[in-house]
């Protein structure tokens, strides 16, 4: 929804993506740490398969949630997009929604599908540009989720990266946002009182240099 996004300002200098940290190399360790419980070429297959779904998303966080590799969008808090895992017979993805098979159809043809998993070979890694299809139906619906009359709201690019995050109440937006670039940075930032018209700029709005200090606040009132 454009009317949710706040524009930019070309004069203004805003606060890029922080380079991969400790944190990040950690949850690639855990990855790696679950990979290594496989052997031989359903390891591979596995790893080849997350590595693909990596390359799809690469603003997604990875994770190990319910003992599985999982993918989620923007940040830990955010919706998870995928899990990927192996049992004895078959390697599984786990989109975390029923309706994303159903939605892909006869692209699956050949890969058995229970409630919510979808089943590939153990020795083989599942195909790079289905998956990617997978990710991208995932988020779709994701973002079709949204918004809500009330609660929160969250969109995402189709990268994997956090597009723009806050909350609705009565259908108008309040409280704290944020807005984001398509690599992850932060754009803008603001605070809205509640009751206000979608698209009314209210409260302060803050944009950042890039070393990630305040650059120029800028209060609205109650909207412009």
């Amino acid at each position: 929804m454009a009317r949710l996004h706040a524009a930019s300002d070309q004069h203004h200098q805003l606060l890029p993506r922080p380079a991969p940290g400790p944190g990040r190399e950690l949850r690639v360790s855990l990855f790696d740490d679950h990979l290594d419980t496989f052997e031989g070429a359903q390891r591979e297959a596995l790893a080849r398969t997350v590595a693909a779904a990596r390359r799809a998303l690469p603003g997604a966080v990875e994770v190990i949630a319910w003992g599985m590799p999982t993918l989620r969008a923007g940040d830990e808090s955010g919706p998870n997009l995928l899990s990927v895992t192996g049992f004895t017979r078959h390697n599984s993805l786990f989109p975390h929604s029923g309706s994303v098979a159903q939605e892909l159809g006869d692209a699956l043809e050949g890969y058995p599908i229970t409630k919510g998993t979808i089943h590939f070979d153990r020795d083989r890694a599942f195909p790079a540009a289905l998956l990617k299809r997978i990710l991208q139906v995932r988020l779709t619906e994701i973002n079709a989720s949204y918004p809500k009359a009330d609660g929160e709201f969250r969109e995402y690019y189709d990268n994997g990266f956090a597009k723009a995050i806050g909350r609705m109440k009565g259908g108008a937006m309040t409280g704290s946002w944020r807005w984001f670039r398509r690599d992850g940075s932060l754009m803008r930032a603001g605070r809205f009182g509640t009751g206000k018209a979608l698209g009314v700029q209210t409260g302060e709005w803050t944009t950042y240099d890039r070393s990630g200090s305040a650059h120029r606040v800028t209060d609205f009132g109650k909207g412009r």
